[in-house]
């Protein structure tokens, strides 16, 4: 593998070269039976969606092959209630996963995100992506809650933060609440945000 460097997204490098990794990335999903949706996200979308946050990246050869975003939000949830660091949009090519890429992107956003004076991490992604969740739950995040995805994915989502400061909740009483959310949201809905025939 040849040199790959680190940084904030520079201005020469174009929203096409971060959507055509993003849309790379994210088709492997398909194998794995979800389907994410920025495995087909337009230009203008990714402009929209990610033109806000800080965008982090790796080069290979003035290609962009990984991409990890956070923006600020100020989240009024049970589990939070403060601004936190909202990771999205991470993509790493699959010749890169499980490379010095993963953890070098972000390794470097997380660094901006201590910098900014954050101390609460979140990030969603699909329940059946057991490797993403295994391995943050090593880096000390929390599964709270489970939910149905957007329109149009046909997956369910969970929701991990991470708390700098310590988890201000016993591990008891997050299991309970995840399992809670997992029974609501499969019981009222179905992936894809659509209501049960039942609850029209």
């Amino acid at each position: 593998m040849s040199d790959i460097k680190f940084m904030e997204k520079p201005d020469w490098v174009t929203w096409d070269a971060i959507r055509e990794c993003m849309n790379a990335a994210h088709q492997t999903n398909k194998e794995k039976g979800f389907e994410m949706e920025n495995a087909h996200i337009s230009t203008e979308d990714v402009i929209k969606k990610f033109g806000d946050s800080r965008v982090f990246i790796a080069l290979e050869d003035n290609r962009v092959v990984g991409v990890s975003c956070f923006k600020v939000l100020n989240r009024r949830r049970w589990y939070v209630n403060s601004p936190v660091a909202y990771y999205l949009g991470d993509a790493i090519l699959p010749k890169y996963r499980g490379s010095e890429v993963y953890f070098g992107i972000n390794d470097l956003r997380d660094k901006a995100v201590h910098d900014s004076g954050l101390r609460i991490h979140q990030f969603n992604t699909a329940a059946d992506n057991k490797a993403v969740i295994r391995i943050n739950k090593i880096y000390g995040y929390k599964l709270v809650q489970f939910s149905p995805t957007g329109k149009g994915c046909n997956y369910y989502s969970v929701t991990m933060v991470r708390w700098d400061d310590g988890c201000p909740f016993p591990q008891w009483f997050l299991k309970f609440m995840f399992n809670m959310s997992k029974i609501v949201s499969k019981t009222f809905w179905k992936p894809g945000y659509v209501r049960r025939f039942w609850f029209n």
